[in-house]
């Protein structure tokens, strides 16, 4: 098999480098093109008719660059965003973090990983789409004894966008946001915001210091990794270099290429080359 069109990955900024890195993981033949958009994030506050229509414009962009897969690697896009219209703009299969965050919530079960938190930005929670995945897969999950916790977070994405991991400010928000999970004593923490995987040691520190039991946490980008090669090989459009070579990754962003370059170098862990900064 051997489709060398490329993959296109987009997110609201340059949270879905996280599953980027799964993707290459899972898939390290694939191409891939990625498109931060930076000029506009965070989406978070953003109504649903603004982000529909930057995602039409990022769908149609990386459809015209002969992506053979879209993969929305943002979860507020995903759910504020029109997956249906993206869908209808081609053939190709588009697939987004909903997909995924349900493949983790169906791996829970109705099993000792209850009660559960979620954390995610304000457009994805006050959505109440995942509220309803999670009460599919485990009525009565907003019963009189809840077994799942929501958790908005507007001041996350902002302080990974800037580069800021760590320290004072992301530990008071962080703990802020967690205390109410931590107090209803949650056993699984599901991160519904592509950016927070690159807070993770900040994350551990707040749960392990709030003096709850051990709390497991759940980054949906290994899932959707996994979605993702379960679909190119079942449609025919896996790519496999018989040299075993990795294959390339092109990143774009729609704010400044040096901003992106130095903060995302810094969250994908080696230096990235923006290829071009485009304003959709």
């Amino acid at each position: 098999m051997a489709d060398p069109r490329p993959i296109g990955v987009f997110d609201s900024g340059m949270g879905g480098l996280s599953v980027l890195k799964a993707l290459v993981s899972e898939l390290p033949s694939e191409n891939y093109i990625y498109f931060g958009d930076t000029a506009r994030a965070p989406y978070g506050d953003k109504t649903s008719a603004v982000i529909r229509e930057y995602n039409r414009e990022i769908g149609s962009w990386l459809i015209s660059m002969g992506c053979k897969m879209l993969v929305v690697a943002c979860n507020t896009s995903t759910v504020l965003g029109g997956m249906d219209e993206i869908k209808a703009m081609s053939a190709i299969p588009v697939i987004g973090m909903t997909d995924a965050v349900t493949g983790e919530v169906l791996r829970m079960g109705q099993g000792s990983a209850w009660p559960v938190g979620f954390m995610a930005t304000k457009g994805t929670v006050d959505s109440g789409v995942y509220q309803g995945i999670f009460d599919a897969v485990k009525p009565g999950s907003f019963s009189e004894k809840p077994g799942f916790f929501a958790a908005a977070c507007p001041a996350l994405v902002p302080m990974v966008e800037a580069g800021i991991l760590s320290g004072s400010e992301v530990n008071r928000a962080l703990c802020e946001y967690l205390s109410p999970l931590i107090d209803a004593e949650i056993r699984t923490l599901i991160l519904g915001c592509t950016h927070y995987p690159f807070l993770m040691s900040a994350l551990e520190d707040c749960l392990s210091s709030g003096g709850s039991q051990r709390v497991m946490i759940v980054d949906p980008a290994r899932e959707m990794a996994s979605i993702v090669a379960h679909r190119l090989e079942e449609q025919s459009l896996t790519h496999i270099d018989p040299a075993g070579l990795s294959g390339q990754r092109v990143f774009y962003c729609s704010g400044r290429a040096a901003d992106f370059e130095a903060v995302g170098s810094a969250l994908w862990g080696s230096a990235i080359k923006v290829s071009k900064s485009i304003a959709l």
